[in-house]
């Protein structure tokens, strides 16, 4: 009888509870209460703005093709040394047109990327607490009402 008494009283006291051979037991619990548990984040967005850009332009290569097409265009006209001069003040013609031409203010569009650094919250994990007050950390969602299981280990 005292034997029985003993056996039911044991399974009472370790009812839901497996012990496992490595010293770990492991019970059914109920989900009691569950918070959210955050971590900040820096999160950096780009911003692209648009500007114009204008440099100087000193004319430099319009003067190098004028004297080139001026030379070429010179040279079509006179015969000996009269070919040779047409020629020279073709090209020379050619590079202050095209200096002119050339010269001035040059504008162009320019993306310019910038980074804004922003502080975000998000979801860390979970704080659950069971019906025995025990509270365990999980990345796991659970809601209150949930069975779960629970492995502890005896020391």
């Amino acid at each position: 009888m005292r034997g029985i008494l003993l056996l039911l009283v044991v399974i009472v006291i370790f009812a839901g509870t497996e012990v496992c051979a490595d010293g770990r037991s492991i019970s059914i619990a109920t989900v009691t209460n569950v918070r959210e548990v955050y971590k900040t984040i820096i999160q950096r967005e780009p911003i692209t703005t648009r500007e114009e850009m204008c440099e100087n332009d000193t004319g430099l290569v319009g003067a190098l093709i004028g004297g080139v097409a001026g030379g070429l265009i010179g040279n079509q006209f006179g015969k000996g040394t009269g070919n040779a001069a047409m020629t020279a003040l073709g090209a020379v013609a050619g590079v202050a047109t095209g200096q002119h031409m050339a010269q001035g203010q040059k504008c162009y569009p320019r993306d310019r990327i910038s980074y804004v650094e922003r502080e975000k919250d998000i979801t860390d994990g979970h704080i659950v607490t069971v019906d025995n007050g025990e509270e365990f950390r999980t990345k796991t969602r659970y809601h209150i009402g949930d069975r779960v299981r629970i492995r502890s280990t005896i020391e």
